[in-house]
C-alpha cells in the first residue's frame, strides 16, 4: 500500500501540487466527508508500523549518513521522522520557514534515533554481563591490582551514588559517613544506571500521544520573531522536544548553553557508566589520571561516536536575531564550535514579524512595507551582509552553508553533514515570507532557486574537514554557470537565451515593485547588460555613479531588462538607479565567492581588460555603451 494523508491542519496553500514532478496531486475544496476521509486513513496509518527500509531507495534509516544525497528527502517517508515536527502552528500559508524549520526536527531525529537505539541495545548488553559476571570480574581485579580496583569502586561511588565531593578529602569523608561499599553494591549502582539510560534512549515515551520511542533527539533555543510566533501560539505547539525563546537576540547563547548541558549530563549519565563497564569487563583499573578524566570528563576526550551520540541543541532566528541585532552573539557561539551545537537562520530578508523593517541582511532595495521610497532614498546604500559567509574566515572551523530547497539534494546533504560535524554548524536558508515579499503561496521553493540563480543569495558549503585552503574546502557546484557572473537561462517557452540578474528575480516578487516600471518603448535606453559592464563596486562605494560626467553614472529609471510572464510574452521593464546598483553589489559579492572557490571569473576578467583600455583610451560618454559592448566581447573572445 502506498498513500498519502493530508493533514486536516493544511492551510492549502497549493505548493506541493506545484513541486510535485509527478503531477500526482491536486486541489480540491475542503469538504464534511473529504475531512473524515483523511481522518480515518490516519487512524489507519496509527494502526501500521513505519515504512519498511526496502521502500526507501538509497536512503539508509539506520545510518543516513551512508545515503545517497538525491534520496535524503525519503526520510519523510518514515513517519517517527515525519512527525518529529508536528502540524497545528500559526504559519502563514506557504510559509517559506515551515519546509526548512520541519527539515531540522525530522533529520536530526533520523539521523540521532538509530544511534540512540543502537546505544540502548549496547548498555542493555553490557548490563546484562555485569549482572551475571561483575562479581567474578571484580575479585579478579583485586587480586591483579588492588589499588586500581579501590579506585574503580571509588569511582563508581563519587561520579553515579552521589558521594562525590569537592575534592579529594570531601570525597574520602562523604564515603566514610556512607559506610563500606561492598563490591556487589557499586555493581548495582552502576547497572541501575546502565538500564535506565538504556530506557531513557529507547522505551522513554517522551511526549504523550507519540510511540515510546526514546528521549528527545534535540533541543532547540529560538531567536524571537516569526519562527516564535507561529510555533509558540497556545494551544498548540509544533515542538515535541524541549524548546524555549529568549530575549530578541540571545537565542544563540541560550542554546550553547543546552548544548554544554547536554554534554554534562551525557557524560555523568551515559559516557562514564559505559566507560566503567568497559573497564570492568576487560579487568583493566583505574589509574590517578584516568580517575581526573572521568570525574572532570568534558567532550575533548569523548570518542567519535560518543559525540556522535550528543544530543543536539538547535538555535532558530531569522535574519533580524541572527543577522543584526543578535550578530555578536551568533558569532561568539559559532566561534567556540562546540560538537553539539548547530545555528539555522531563516533568512527572509527583513523583520518579518515586527511589520517589514531592513536588516543588515535586506537586500539594497529595501522592499518591507517600513521602507520609504522617493527622490530622497530608493533603499539603502549599504551592502547586503552575507551572514553565512562572514563565517568561513576569521570564526575558526565551523561547518558553513547557505542553503535552500532550491536544491532539495543539496540541502538535505548540508544538514546531514552539519549534524555530523565535530563542531559548530551554521547554516542560513532562503525562506520567503508571502505577505512581505509581495508572491503566491504556492512559491516558496520556486523563489528559492530564483534568488539562486540571480546571484542575489548563491548556494554554497563550507566544510572545513576538506583542508586549509578556500579552494578545498568552499564549494559552489550548487550555482548555474559557476564560471560567470549571471546564469545564462534559456526560456522553455521561447528558446531566447538571457543573463539571469537580480533584476529579473525583483520582477517576480511585489516587494520591490516601485523599482520596475513596464516600458513599451526602449529607444533613449540603454540595457542593463551593457550598463554594468561600465561600473565597479568601488564606483559605487565612491559615488561615481552618481555623477553624470563619470563613465558609471547611472540614470534613474533609464536602463531596463526584458521579462518574460506566464504566458511566454516578453516585456520590457525600465529600473531604479538602486536595482542597478544592486546588481552591481550582488555580481561582486558572487565573484568574491567565486575567487574563494578557486573559480576564474571569465566577464570579471574581460571586464577588467574592457575598462582599463577605455579609461586610457579616453571613451567619450556618448559612446560609452557602444565602447564597452565591444571592447568587453573582444576580451572575453580572447580569453575563451
Amino acid at each position: 500500500m502506498f498513500a498519502i494523508m493530508v493533514s486536516d491542519l493544511c492551510k492549502g496553500c497549493g505548493e506541493c501540487v506545484l513541486e510535485c514532478p509527478y503531477e500526482a496531486l491536486e486541489m480540491a475544496p475542503e469538504t464534511p466527508t473529504l475531512n473524515a476521509d483523511h481522518v480515518s486513513g490516519t487512524n489507519f496509518l496509527d494502526l501500521i508500523p513505519d515504512t519498511p527500509s526496502k521502500y526507501l531507495g538509497r536512503f539508509n534509516p539506520q545510518d543516513p549518513m551512508e545515503s545517497a544525497a538525491a534520496h535524503l528527502k525519503n526520510h519523510l517517508m518514515v513517519r517517527t521522522n515525519y512527525e518529529a515536527l508536528v502540524s497545528g502552528d500559526g504559519a502563514c500559508a506557504g510559509c517559506g520557514e515551515k519546509t526548512i524549520l520541519h527539515t531540522v526536527a525530522s533529520l536530526t531525529e533520523a539521523y540521532m534515533r538509530p544511534l540512540y537505539h543502537a546505544k540502548a541495545d549496547r548498555l542493555e548488553a553490557k548490563a546484562a554481563d555485569l549482572e551475571a559476571h561483575g562479581v567474578e570480574m571484580f575479585a579478579e581485579m583485586r587480586d591483579l591490582d588492588e589499588e586500581s580496583y579501590e579506585r574503580l569502586k571509588r569511582l563508581i561511588a563519587h561520579t553515579l551514588m552521589g558521594l562525590g565531593g569537592e575534592d579529594d578529602d570531601d570525597t574520602t569523608r562523604r564515603l566514610a559517613g556512607h559506610g563500606d561499599l561492598s563490591d556487589q553494591d557499586v555493581l548495582d549502582a552502576l547497572v541501575a544506571t546502565m538500564r535506565q539510560d538504556a530506557f531513557n534512549h529507547r522505551d522513554l515515551q517522551a511526549i504523550d500521544g507519540t510511540v515510546p520511542n526514546g528521549m528527545s533527539v534535540m533541543a532547540m533555543g529560538a531567536h524571537t520573531g516569526c519562527n516564535t510566533v507561529y510555533g509558540s501560539t497556545p494551544p498548540n505547539n509544533p515542538h515535541p522536544y524541549p524548546w524555549m525563546n529568549s530575549l530578541f537576540q540571545d537565542g544563540a547563547t541560550v542554546t550553547w548553553l543546552l548544548g554544554e548541558s547536554f554534554i554534562a549530563d551525557h557524560a555523568r549519565r551515559s559516557v562514564i557508566p559505559e566507560r566503567l563497564a568497559d573497564r570492568i569487563s576487560l579487568g583493566v583499573g583505574i589509574s590517578h589520571d584516568d580517575y581526573f578524566e572521568m570525574t572532570h570528563m568534558t567532550d575533548t576526550v569523548m570518542t567519535p561516536l560518543e559525540v556522535r551520540e550528543l544530543p543536539k541543541a538547535w538555535a532558530i532566528g531569522g535574519d533580524g536575531g541572527m543577522g543584526d541585532i543578535g550578530y555578536q552573539n551568533v558569532s561568539k557561539v559559532v566561534l567556540q564550535n562546540r560538537p553539539n551545537v548547530k545555528l539555522l537562520l531563516l533568512d527572509t530578508q527583513v523583520y518579518s514579524n515586527t511589520g517589514g523593517q531592513n536588516s543588515d541582511s535586506s537586500p539594497m532595495l529595501g522592499g518591507g512595507d517600513m521602507n520609504q521610497f522617493g527622490q530622497a532614498t530608493e533603499g539603502k546604500l549599504t551592502e547586503k551582509k552575507g551572514v553565512a559567509e562572514s563565517f568561513i574566515s576569521g570564526h575558526g572551523s565551523p561547518y558553513v552553508a547557505q542553503v535552500s530547497m532550491a536544491n532539495a539534494a543539496q540541502f538535505y546533504k548540508a544538514m546531514i553533514e552539519a549534524l555530523d560535524y565535530r563542531g559548530t554548524a551554521f547554516i542560513q536558508s532562503y525562506t520567503s515570507c508571502q505577505p512581505e515579499h509581495g508572491i503566491a503561496d504556492d512559491v516558496s521553493s520556486l523563489q528559492a532557486g530564483l534568488v539562486r540563480d540571480a546571484r542575489s543569495m548563491p548556494q554554497f558549503v563550507f566544510n572545513p574537514q576538506l583542508g586549509e585552503t578556500y579552494a578545498e574546502t568552499l564549494d559552489v557546484s550548487g550555482n548555474p554557470n559557476r564560471d560567470r557572473d549571471w546564469a545564462e537561462i534559456t526560456s522553455k517557452l521561447t528558446d531566447r537565451t538571457f543573463n539571469y540578474t537580480v533584476a529579473h528575480f525583483a520582477a517576480t516578487e511585489a516587494r520591490f515593485r516601485k523599482h520596475l516600471r513596464p516600458i513599451s518603448d526602449t529607444d533613449g535606453l540603454v540595457h542593463l547588460d551593457d550598463m554594468v559592464l561600465l561600473i565597479e563596486q568601488n564606483d559605487v562605494v565612491q559615488r561615481h555613479v552618481f555623477d553624470a560626467t563619470h563613465r558609471s553614472f547611472v540614470p534613474d529609471f533609464g536602463v531596463y531588462i526584458e521579462v518574460e510572464d506566464s504566458s511566454g510574452r516578453v516585456r520590457s521593464m525600465v529600473l531604479s538607479r538602486q536595482l542597478v546598483l544592486f546588481s552591481v553589489e550582488r555580481r561582486k559579492a558572487w565573484r568574491m565567492l567565486q575567487s574563494k572557490a578557486g573559480i576564474t571569473n571569465i566577464d570579471y576578467l574581460a571586464q577588467k581588460e574592457a575598462l582599463e583600455s577605455f579609461d586610457t583610451d579616453g571613451v567619450s560618454m556618448a559612446d560609452r555603451f557602444i565602447e564597452i559592448r565591444e571592447r568587453f566581447d573582444k576580451a572575453l573572445a580572447g580569453i575563451g
